[in-house]
């Protein structure tokens, strides 16, 4: 009851701010895209972030080509954010600025490849930007809806001079994180597969299996309806997040293995469920397992089993 009484109170409040400054929705289907788009003066920008490859097979007639790799750090910590003045550049040349409408389309091949929209998403909004939207179901979806194709590169549109303004109400560092493990009014959520927060498998990316010491294991996947790659509504995500969440707390930090899975916890709480205080660890376990110091974590196989893995990977059994 007292999850539901905050939230009432809460969506009422962003409606009426919304009012004074409409935002469009943070998911689309394809029909509603394809409105978009043919609407008279279509301020928005389409951007395909799947490999340049599978862009020139086919894409939505206009969208600008930028692939998920250029968001993303290197091969060791993939979800460290790139550079300001890389992501700044990247955003001028896709002609981004506060008054147009960007709307980010993946694949849609399963629920894991929405992790990448909604990361894209979620990078775009920390650089400042606000009117952002998610193909739902991505080019699978567009697809499957037989809207048109493309095979023409879109013409590169005059680059914008965007000065980003940093939001740092959506993203934790790993100081962040540590603090919060000595309070009462935080949660840390684990977007990975039970497996992989049980500590029964981990990421190469981590020096370690396990999760950060007492977070709550929240899968990316309950936000998809079993056989689906389309996320959940509004309404469902709120339904999702009350059953998930009884209780609010002051600071929700979403984690994952590098800020992927992540971002679609941080996506379904934030933007769909519309809950307040709702912040991502982009670089997740693969910074936090290979911190110079150890850091406290849950679910840590013994040292016996640990070295027992390294042997059976040595000689190859399994």
């Amino acid at each position: 009851m007292r999850f539901l009484a905050f939230l009432a109170a809460w969506v009422l409040a962003f409606a009426a701010h919304a009012g004074a400054d409409p935002r469009p929705s943070p998911i689309l289907s394809p029909a509603e895209l394809s409105a978009l788009i043919a609407s008279a003066s279509p301020a928005v920008t389409v951007i395909d972030i799947r490999p340049p490859a599978e862009y020139r097979q086919g894409h939505i007639p206009g969208a600008l080509s930028a692939p998920y790799g250029s968001w993303r750090g290197p091969a060791h910590s993939p979800g460290t954010l790139p550079p300001l003045e890389a992501l700044t550049a990247q955003v001028r040349k896709l002609g981004l600025t506060p008054a147009r409408h960007a709307v980010v389309v993946s694949s849609g091949a399963d629920v894991t490849d929405f992790g990448a929209a909604a990361r894209v998403y979620w990078t775009l909004k920390y650089l400042g930007l606000e009117r952002l939207s998610v193909l739902n179901g991505g080019m699978q979806a567009w697809q499957q809806a037989q809207q048109p194709l493309s095979t023409e590169a879109a013409p590169a549109p005059a680059p914008s001079d965007y000065e980003p303004k940093l939001n740092t109400a959506i993203i934790a560092t790993q100081s962040d994180v540590l603090a919060s493990l000595d309070r009462n009014d935080a949660r840390l959520i684990d977007a990975r597969p039970k497996n992989f927060f049980e500590g029964l498998v981990k990421a190469p990316t981590a020096s370690v299996p396990g999760t950060i010491q007492g977070a709550k294991n929240i899968p990316h996947s309950v936000w998809f309806s079993p056989g689906s790659t389309q996320i959940v509504s509004a309404e469902e995500a709120r339904a999702i997040a009350a059953r998930e969440f009884p209780d609010l707390a002051a600071d929700n930090i979403a984690f994952c293995n590098t800020g992927h899975w992540a971002a679609t916890d941080w996506f379904a709480l934030s933007e769909l469920a519309g809950l307040p205080n709702i912040r991502m660890y982009p670089e997740s376990l693969a910074d936090w397992t290979n911190a110079d110091q150890p850091l406290p974590m849950d679910n840590t196989p013994g040292r016996a089993s640990q070295i027992a893995d390294k042997f059976k990977k040595l000689f190859g059994k399994s």
